[in-house]
């Protein structure tokens, strides 16, 4: 049975994801995507890879909540977009399941140090489920990027700071041009603006 740990490197959100930013009006999907890397932290939603983690291109998709082939209506609306990686993106395909933004949170995922899951809630156990997040080689691959952090933490800061830290490219969004924007003042809130301002921090982990 593993023992429960605090596993830094996979730490799911503490609270259900409120939206800050709102822009809507973009013809070209692709318009959202500075919006929704800041959104989701640089992030798969499901399960946890960070930028920092892939390959520099690729590594990351936009996925539609509700399906865009049974929802055509809601292709380029913000709030049905979510930043993924392209795995999980394939995964979950045209299924419709739970909000993620909701159901996987601390309270309801536990995650071990031999990198296996626990749904504590019967949404996040149907996304663990659906999205295969237990198998062998996801279970392998979390427990690797968990040793890879705890050595990173005892002995190499600077690496600490590169894998656990922001992107170097962190969306201006400021010129992203949103021909409308229902939040605006979630850009001031943006990573971008809290490195202008010098309190945005070296790592994070949710």
């Amino acid at each position: 049975m593993p023992t429960d740990s605090d596993a830094s490197a996979f730490r799911y959100p503490s609270q259900p994801r409120i939206r800050r930013h709102g822009p809507h009006g973009y013809a070209d999907l692709q318009s959202f995507r500075p919006w929704l890397r800041d959104e989701f932290s640089f992030r798969c939603v499901y399960c946890l890879i960070r930028e920092q983690w892939g390959r520099a291109t690729g590594e990351f998709d936009l996925d539609h909540f509700a399906p865009q082939r049974r929802n055509p209506g809601k292709v380029v609306e913000y709030e049905n977009l979510l930043d993924a990686c392209h795995t999980c993106n394939l995964r979950k395909a045209d299924r419709q399941l739970p909000d993620p933004s909701t159901a996987l949170t601390t309270e309801n995922v536990r995650v071990y140090p031999d990198g296996s899951l626990t749904g504590l809630s019967d949404d996040a156990a149907r996304i663990i489920r659906r999205l295969c997040l237990n198998s062998p080689g996801l279970t392998r691959w979390r427990r690797t990027w968990i040793r890879i952090i705890e050595l990173a933490e005892e002995s190499d800061p600077e690496l600490l700071r590169v894998l656990m830290g922001y992107p170097n490219d962190l969306p201006n969004l400021k010129r992203s041009r949103a021909p409308e924007n229902t939040r605006p003042h979630g850009i001031s809130d943006s990573h971008f603006a809290r490195r202008e301002r010098g309190d945005l921090p070296d790592v994070y982990l949710e």
